[in-house]
């Protein structure tokens, strides 16, 4: 079985297609995995939902899917975050808000662990320092664990006893798996923050025991100008194109 693994789509369907289209020309998938924040942002959030429930696929809910669908407050949201997540809503017929609404917050498949943040607190917590990564390894009772939400690539490894180390993912690495411990970001499909622009996602093959990551360009300009259609917020169509 191979997985397309994918986090932070958010609504950018020329992302999502282009890595699609990429992970197809790798040898294909058999199924998804989507660690959250399948819309928000981006001018295609229906879209984007049928992509994927049109796969075989495993997914578990970010925070914005959440806060579209009416599940979370957007107090804690930035006002360019809140005005996509409005927009958002107004824009998921019924149907797809129940779906999003009724995803889990937190997966086990195979031997990983799936959240959007972390965990222990799969909503908010950004997983991204050494004490949230100690914490992670011990809530949970699998070898490995895939999470997303802070769009950048990384993987995760404990150091001694009481440590962490933080290791760069970069395209095209094949790791083989074991059973010591590992935390794995996949990047972000549609809003990548690592200064690099391109669509980001991995695919784990459990015959060979190996994840891999990967990179692909689409088309950022037509992503920008759709979100301009929309009246999207300026702040987040400029960042497409720097991957910050």
């Amino acid at each position: 079985m191979r997985a397309l693994i994918v986090s932070d789509i958010h609504s950018n369907i020329e992302a999502f297609r282009a890595v699609v289209a990429d992970a197809e020309a790798r040898g294909g998938f058999d199924e998804i995995w989507s660690l959250g924040d399948l819309v928000g942002y981006g001018p295609e959030p229906s879209e984007c939902v049928e992509l994927l429930r049109a796969h075989s696929h495993n997914a578990v809910v970010g925070n914005h899917d959440l806060a579209a669908v009416g599940k979370l407050s957007l107090e804690r949201f930035n006002p360019y975050a809140a005005a996509a997540n409005r927009w958002t809503a107004a824009r998921l017929t019924r149907e797809q808000a129940d779906y999003i609404g009724g995803l889990p917050l937190t997966l086990e498949l195979d031997e990983f662990t799936l959240a959007h943040g972390s965990p222990r607190n799969p909503i908010w917590e950004y997983l991204v320092t050494v004490d949230a990564a100690i914490a992670c390894f011990t809530h949970i009772d699998t070898y490995w664990c895939l999470v997303g939400h802070s769009h950048t690539p990384f993987m995760c490894i404990p150091q001694g006893t009481t440590g962490a180390a933080f290791l760069a993912f970069p395209p095209d690495r094949l790791v083989q798996l074991d059973s010591r411990p590992l935390i794995v970001n996949p990047g972000s499909v549609g809003q990548p923050r690592d200064g690099d622009a391109r669509a980001s996602y991995v695919i784990y093959d459990d015959s060979a025991g190996t994840i891999v990551h990967h990179r692909v360009a689409y088309d950022i300009a037509a992503t920008q100008e759709k979100m301009r259609r929309h009246g999207l917020p300026d702040y987040l169509i400029e960042r497409l194109a720097v991957g910050m």
